[in-house]
């Protein structure tokens, strides 16, 4: 690393699955996926609105098997009822859950951009400052009176000729 040494060891976000340290962005319980702080331009967050369709279309399609649910129940048909009511409670409960669920994207300058989502907001906006603050500490100059190395001093191309 070209940075301050005493930089490495900042942690700047842990929540057990996600850490920010230095110059490194780990991601995983065993840190699965890595991403240099250095290729990361900035970042944003906000709530997924992808795919809105087809979640109304399973929602209305789990409330509607809850009805038919009820329906069979009212026959005498307990077994069949209760197994549709509890498949289409179990759909209608997923979808609500990933329904505009936070993320974190973290944007490289291309088209190549990560999605990290969160389960609350709050968690992504706090991640998303943190990455934020990491990138920013990285393009600080050093404090005042610390050793900075000299430009080197090449030699003249014109008077090293034979």
């Amino acid at each position: 690393m070209d940075g301050n040494p005493s930089d490495a060891g900042t942690i700047y976000y842990n929540d057990g699955s996600i850490s920010i340290s230095g110059h490194v962005l780990s991601v995983g319980a065993p840190h699965n996926q890595t991403y240099n702080l250095r290729s990361i331009v900035g970042t944003s967050y906000g709530k997924d609105k992808t795919g809105q369709a087809l979640k109304f279309l399973w929602i209305s399609l789990s409330l509607f098997g809850l009805l038919f649910g009820c329906a069979l129940n009212s026959n005498d048909n307990y077994v069949l009822g209760y197994t549709v009511i509890a498949g289409s409670a179990a759909i209608l409960w997923k979808q609500l859950q990933a329904y505009g669920r936070p993320y974190v994207e973290l944007k490289f300058g291309g088209l190549n951009n990560q999605m990290l989502y969160m389960k609350k907001m709050s968690q992504a906006q706090e991640l998303a400052a943190c990455i934020n603050m990491a990138i920013q500490d990285m393009h600080n100059p050093p404090d005042s009176g610390q050793f900075v190395a000299p430009a080197p001093i090449f030699p003249s191309p014109v008077f090293t000729r034979n």
